[in-house]
């Protein structure tokens, strides 16, 4: 008796609830999926460790002021392969699909990221372009984009920005200004709770 009046409370919630009915089973063809079930952002939801037998790699980008991850896949394992998927992606930025889903990237348009050295687990990047007349907001977004893409890499620890060879100053998460070499902690705070 209680499982015929659970089936009943059952269907009249899901009549209630505006679930639409059919009178008969409709057959889907192979490889076609509803609109409504379809997914239009194509990044897995967990992290997956390679895409057949290449490796993934962490890029951030903004959504709602904070840096969310996404991956991205690399040619091969070689560290300069790896270095380079991170750089090419963002300065890429999000795919469409992403941008659809609201994600942005605070890197300005006409930036150029250039892996310069790598000493140990610190990688010094080389800034040319234009990046002048930003919020302050907009610049530690673009900085925190950065360093968490790269210190997602397993062999990178720290990053050091510079133009012309010289190092130039970071705005940390805080609000401090730093020529330091930058970590992931710095920046931390920009994920979301």
């Amino acid at each position: 008796m209680r499982v015929v009046t659970g089936l009943i409370v059952g269907a009249l919630v899901l009549a209630g609830c505006g679930v639409p009915t059919q009178s008969k089973p409709v057959t889907l063809e192979p490889g076609v999926v509803p609109s409504q079930l379809q997914r239009t952002d194509r990044t897995p939801a967990t992290t997956p460790s390679a895409t057949a037998g290449r490796p993934t790699v962490e890029v951030e980008f903004v959504q709602h002021d904070k840096l969310v991850s996404r991956h991205r896949v690399a040619p091969t394992a070689a560290p300069d392969d790896v270095l380079e998927t991170v750089v090419q992606a963002l300065m890429s930025g999000p795919s469409k699909a992403e941008q659809a889903n609201g994600l942005t990237t605070a890197l300005p348009p006409g930036l150029t990221l250039t892996v310069s050295e790598v000493r140990g687990k610190r990688v010094v990047l080389e800034l040319s372009g234009e990046t002048e007349g930003r919020s302050a907001t907009e610049n530690v977004l673009a900085v925190g984009q950065i360093v968490l893409s790269m210190t997602a890499l397993p062999s990178i620890d720290e990053v050091t920005l510079s133009r012309g060879g010289v190092p130039v100053e970071a705005l940390l998460a805080d609000g401090a200004l730093t020529t330091d070499p930058l970590t992931a902690a710095d920046y931390a705070s920009l994920r979301p709770s």
